[in-house]
């Protein structure tokens, strides 16, 4: 099923959870191996991959969106609290707001340093300016969005293993993919 249900999430909102997952928790690795490793063209390389990874992620954080917005959303199930519900919510509104913010300041920082973003080698964003002192205000901005992300996105993966494993609910399940199987089955 392609679609949500009042019961489960449906194909495409789960290839955007584990795709930006996947996706996010890489920019992490490849910023942590930015910043400790000596400058050289290696060094220049994950920059601008991370610079167009930021910008295909703001991309597919928009669509994310217009897919949540446009689609039903799983019930939590009727034993969870009003507080815990409230909790949910706050920490999935979170989320988006920081997985905007990332890309948008992480681009405002870098153009406004006058520097060019090379999107894969497709196309070119130019800088929108040379403003030093904003460029520093969005630097600084992006890392403590990246650490508040961090911070969400545990308490999200915290919350869903305490559903799995304390409340033994079908929260976690319903995110899981699964892929159909087109094999014949063997009668013997």
């Amino acid at each position: 099923m392609m679609k949500n249900t009042r019961n489960t999430y449906g194909q495409i909102a789960k290839c955007f959870h584990w795709l930006m997952a996947f996706l996010i928790i890489g920019m992490y690795l490849v910023a942590y191996m930015m910043i400790n490793i000596s400058p050289s063209h290696f060094r220049d390389s994950l920059y601008n991959f991370h610079k167009a990874t930021g910008l295909l992620l703001l991309g597919l954080v928009a669509l994310r969106l217009w897919w949540r917005v446009f689609n039903v959303q799983p019930t939590l199930p009727a034993s969870i609290s009003i507080w815990q519900r409230h909790a949910a919510n706050w920490n999935i509104v979170g989320l988006y707001i920081l997985m905007f913010a990332m890309p948008i300041t992480g681009f405002l920082s870098s153009t406004l340093a006058n520097h060019a973003i090379t999107f894969y080698g497709l196309f070119t964003i130019l800088p929108l300016a040379n403003n030093h002192t904003a460029s520093r205000f969005f630097s600084k901005s992006h890392e403590i969005a990246s650490y508040l992300l961090i911070m969400f996105f545990a308490l999200h993966v915290i919350g869903a293993f305490y559903h799995h494993f304390f409340l033994k609910d079908d929260v976690l399940i319903r995110m899981r993919l699964r892929f159909k199987n087109n094999s014949r089955v063997n009668n013997k």
